[in-house]
């Protein structure tokens, strides 16, 4: 049961990564006090996959101004700008990216049915 709930989960993958214009320096020893760029790439393993990202993504370029979308030849690149970082936020964009991976999953599978 774990061995194929783990194959499903592999159809999309899920990476995060941050941008911002302080230091490493400045927020190893100041904290997270600097505006930052949250990155969750969202990658599909196969032509199925890729198209509902890609589509996903356009429904968000629609709805949430707030956040910017970049389609990709392999999924979605979603970034979320935010002015103070705290790892709260962080935790719940985490949580969040999560959530929606288990979703596209789930709608990518049903497709394939």
């Amino acid at each position: 049961m774990t061995a194929n709930l783990n194959s499903k989960l592999d159809v999309v993958d899920l990476s995060f990564g941050l941008e911002s214009n302080a230091s490493l320096w400045s927020i190893v020893f100041k904290g997270f006090d600097e505006e930052v760029t949250l990155i969750s790439r969202f990658q599909g393993s196969g032509q199925l996959s890729v198209e509902t990202l890609q589509r996903f993504g356009n429904i968000i370029m629609e709805k949430y101004r707030d956040c910017s979308v970049e389609l990709t030849k392999s999924g979605i690149v979603i970034k979320k700008t935010l002015p103070t970082n705290d790892l709260t936020t962080i935790r719940e964009w985490s949580e969040l990216m999560h959530h929606i991976k288990e979703e596209m999953v789930n709608i990518i599978e049903r497709s394939r049915d």
